[in-house]
């Protein structure tokens, strides 16, 4: 097997672009995927650690701090875990290595994961901090995905069953060999078919699937709009900067397209937060490239008619149970209201119809 070191001669140090300071490359051996045989826990290259060396720490969104379940691993048989010595990937900021769960007879159990850790040595004195940007950014990510998912779902014409929605990952933290300082933490999360993977926009400005060509167009009824399937993340990206009032833009949007089951899915991590103030930089990581990165990101995209629908207002009538009828509303005529869900619905006679007036907001 043939192993590369990540240092080279011309590659030991990198600039924060924040703190204007030198960080050192740890001295990491990077494997090539093909040449790993994932389920071989015997060829000597695998760290074993016992259920009572291993501590589980979720960074909870709203208390704003770090939580320890009484559980530890994600089998309910699994006594220890493996993590593999050498790296298989690296991004900007981290190495992704493989984990797996293992029972007290050596199988391997669960769902296969990914721990991923720091490439620089400056951030192994406080893992803690370093692990805590990137479960925010993906917790934020996840409640931006949520907001878009239920829009995206009501949008005239949109069918569940064969609309991708936009999910990220869960991930928590392993503390290997005691608490944060005095051992070492990864951050681990599914493991995704590096046959898959892909990269739909980058934080530099990257905007994948802007040309027609293998574009999967959705079919739509003639009252509706037609996108591919390659538009969604993108209006995601864009919906994220609308709907925060244009304080910050969700990009990196890199992972797998998951069709195996009927309801198909974006499972997306590592995405990038610009915030276009510099109030809050740095709280969302070294990747953080702030208006720049929000600027860049408008100059390559081009709205699709996703993006149109998603970024109008529009208004439904309770009433509506079978017809779809569109009209343009003047920003300044007022917006009736909308009777919630809670509230009774009106008798209508038997030969009445009941009519939907979806009303955009220019």
């Amino acid at each position: 097997m043939t192993m590369t070191s990540l240092l080279t001669a011309t590659k030991t140090a990198a600039t924060d672009v924040i703190t204007n300071r030198q960080r050192t490359f740890r001295d990491i051996i990077r494997e090539p995927r093909s040449s790993v045989k994932f389920y071989d826990m015997g060829d000597g290259h695998w760290t074993f650690y016992s259920s009572i060396d291993v501590t589980r720490a979720v960074f909870d969104k709203y208390a704003y701090e770090w939580v320890y379940p009484r559980y530890t691993f994600n089998h309910p048989q699994t006594v220890r875990i493996a993590v593999r010595d050498h790296i298989f990937g690296e991004g900007n900021e981290r190495a992704v290595r493989r984990v797996r769960e293992i029972t007290s007879d050596g199988c391997v159990v669960g769902p296969a994961l990914v721990g991923k850790e720091s490439l620089f040595v400056e951030d192994s004195n406080d893992s803690k901090s370093f692990h805590k940007t990137f479960c925010k950014v993906q917790q934020l990510s996840q409640r931006m995905a949520a907001k878009f998912n239920k829009i995206l779902v009501g949008l005239p014409g949109v069918e569940r069953s064969s609309t991708p929605l936009i999910s990220f990952l869960d991930c928590y933290v392993l503390l290997l060999n005691g608490a944060f300082g005095s051992g070492r933490g990864i951050l681990v999360e599914k493991m995704l078919d590096p046959t898959k993977y892909k990269k739909w926009n980058t934080n530099d400005g990257y905007v994948d699937g802007m040309s027609a060509a293998g574009r999967d167009e959705r079919e739509f009824t003639e009252q509706d709009c037609s996108f591919s399937i390659d538009d969604i993340p993108q209006a995601f990206s864009h919906f994220t900067y609308i709907f925060s009032k244009r304080k910050y833009l969700v990009c990196d949007l890199q992972g797998v397209l998951s069709t195996e089951s009927n309801e198909p899915l974006f499972e997306l991590t590592d995405p990038v937060i610009h915030y276009s103030t510099m109030t809050d930089r740095g709280a969302y990581g070294r990747t953080d490239r702030g208006q720049q990165g929000i600027d860049d990101f408008f100059r390559s995209h081009k709205c699709s008619n996703l993006c149109h629908m998603l970024l109008r207002r529009w208004i439904p009538d309770p009433l509506d149970k079978q017809i779809t009828h569109y009209e343009n509303v003047p920003i300044s005529e007022p917006i009736p209201s909308i009777a919630s869900e809670s509230e009774d619905e009106e008798e209508l006679p038997k030969e009445s119809k009941r009519v939907k007036t979806v009303r955009f907001v220019l």
